[in-house]
């Protein structure tokens, strides 16, 4: 079962139970110029794609797709925009007590990274389902979507760090960027990319030595 929520300019792909891959970032670090930039060119080389091959073209999408998030996740490690608000240890601090408070409720948190500028989360939706009865339906009642689940964790972790910044307004960028996990093999390689980002970025020689870092005993 899928559930399709759309927001600014991503459609959201949020299967029911799935293990999702999120990042989301400060407000200013992608400026709209050139998320559009991203995007446009993202969607040419798709249409290209179609016009060549109408019908298979599945794999090509979703590699293409994968490359448009690479683009993303580079100009974000590059801190070429915006703040690093999240440098702060004490506004770090929030935001993974923040993320740890949902652990076991709208998710079971298997990893994530807080970055100088963004953050990269790691969850797996079933534990939603386990306490449901074998044919009861799934309603809003009985399972929180995904995107719901963030505005929570953005929501709550904005409040407290404008409150320690001592400042007001914007904290987030309004747009999240959420890939469904498609087999056990993804989400490792998600995992270990999500925990090597520190060193890929220069910062650390090892994770570990990263302090916002957080993996999974179950890993």
């Amino acid at each position: 079962m899928m559930k399709i929520e759309y927001a600014r300019n991503l459609p959201h792909l949020q299967y029911v139970g799935a293990s999702f891959f999120v990042t989301f970032c400060l407000k200013g670090s992608l400026p709209a110029a050139v998320v559009r930039e991203f995007i446009a060119e993202r969607d040419r080389v798709i249409k290209a794609m179609k016009e060549k091959n109408a019908d298979g073209i599945s794999d090509e999408v979703y590699r293409e797709q994968k490359k448009y998030f690479a683009r993303i996740e580079r100009t974000l490690d590059a801190c070429q925009y915006g703040y690093d608000w999240l440098k702060n240890p004490l506004v770090a601090d929030a935001l993974a007590k923040r993320i740890k408070d949902i652990d076991g409720k709208g998710y079971e948190l298997l990893a994530y990274c807080i970055m100088p500028n963004h953050i990269h989360l790691v969850v797996d939706t079933a534990n939603q389902l386990d306490t449901l009865e074998p044919d009861e339906a799934i309603t809003t009642d009985n399972y929180r979507q995904l995107y719901q689940t963030l505005r929570l964790i953005k929501g709550g972790s904005a409040f407290e760090a404008n409150r320690l910044l001592g400042r007001s307004g914007a904290f987030w960028q309004p747009e999240s960027y959420d890939h469904y996990v498609r087999d056990a093999a993804e989400l490792k390689r998600i995992i270990n990319y999500t925990l090597q980002n520190p060193v890929k970025a220069g910062l650390v020689n090892d994770w570990k030595e990263w302090p916002y870092t957080y993996l999974s005993e179950g890993f």
